[in-house]
């Protein structure tokens, strides 16, 4: 018996060192893994956080450029820039958008010579890594051409106007919304250099979308009306013209009263229509009714 109970006792104790030294060796291990995962989230959070970090700075570089606040959406659109460099690898798309917004940024001040490589380098990015008929593409080029007509570089401003144009309709089809903006802005070039045929062109396919798209009462089509409606009286055609500045004046009377300043505006377009045309009594009327207007305005 007392063999017997020896035995169990040196069993138990065997057992006991054999538990300790397992635990040891799990705690060890468990030491080993949360070292590895701290150093894991050590390595990961820096990233996480620059990422965050950048997004956050695109985001108020955007607004402050909503609200016209354009100094301090340059500091902020330069940090962004920088972030994202330091960031994300070469040739992220990223890095393209921060280049894109802050060359907007530098345009509206007038810093074409900084903000055209901006561009071009975004479009490099956006092209290699999206492809050369992606919507992103359009945008640059877009922007690219507002740069080149804001300095009268006519020739330039619409070959890019043109590519701009030819991705939205190959993406979304020739009666999209998002052709409008561009096929204003060829319009306003053809305008200025006074090729008013192609002028209208332009600016009669994008009122002709606009009214399928908001509707024949928008508010925003009667100045598309308006500007149209000009090129037609250029053109001599006179019958258009009336037309088009009354459907433009009914619309904005409609929509904002009678004495509204944007009613003085289509007035004053129509006495110049009228007093061009010969009939004097109606330009005066409308001239004196937009005064009128406009002095409500100013008091």
């Amino acid at each position: 018996m007392k063999l017997i109970s020896t035995f169990n006792i040196i069993r138990e104790i065997f057992e006991m060192v054999t538990l300790v030294n397992s635990t040891k060796r799990l705690c060890l291990y468990g030491t080993k893994v949360f070292f590895i995962l701290v150093l894991f989230g050590a390595c990961a959070l820096p990233a996480y956080t620059q990422e965050n970090l950048w997004k956050e700075l695109h985001d108020k570089t955007t607004s402050l450029l909503q609200k016209k606040r354009y100094a301090d959406a340059i500091k902020a659109g330069e940090e962004a820039l920088k972030v994202a460099k330091n960031t994300f690898p070469a040739g992220d798309v990223r890095i393209a958008d921060s280049m894109n917004l802050l060359g907007v940024l530098y345009r509206t001040y007038g810093r074409h010579a900084e903000a055209e490589p901006l561009f071009n380098q975004a479009l490099t990015i956006y092209k290699e890594s999206l492809g050369s008929n992606h919507p992103s593409v359009a945008k640059v080029l877009y922007e690219l051409a507002e740069m080149f007509l804001l300095q009268d570089k006519y020739a330039e401003a619409e070959s890019f106007y043109k590519q701009s144009l030819g991705i939205y309709e190959h993406v979304f089809g020739p009666d999209h919304p998002s052709v409008v903006n561009v096929l204003n802005r060829l319009g306003e070039i053809y305008q200025d250099q006074k090729k008013y045929a192609e002028a209208i062109s332009f600016y009669k396919r994008a009122l002709a979308i606009e009214e399928k798209t908001l509707g024949s009462g928008h508010p925003d089509l009667a100045s598309a009306m308006n500007n149209l409606a000009t090129l037609y009286y250029y053109q001599g055609e006179n019958t258009r013209a009336e037309s088009l500045y009354k459907q433009a004046l009914e619309i904005y009377e409609k929509e904002y009263g009678k004495d509204h300043p944007l009613i003085a505006t289509v007035l004053e377009k129509m006495a110049d229509f009228y007093a061009g045309t010969g009939r004097k009594n109606e330009a005066k009327k409308l001239t004196k009714r937009a005064k009128k207007i406009y002095s409500n305005y100013q008091r």
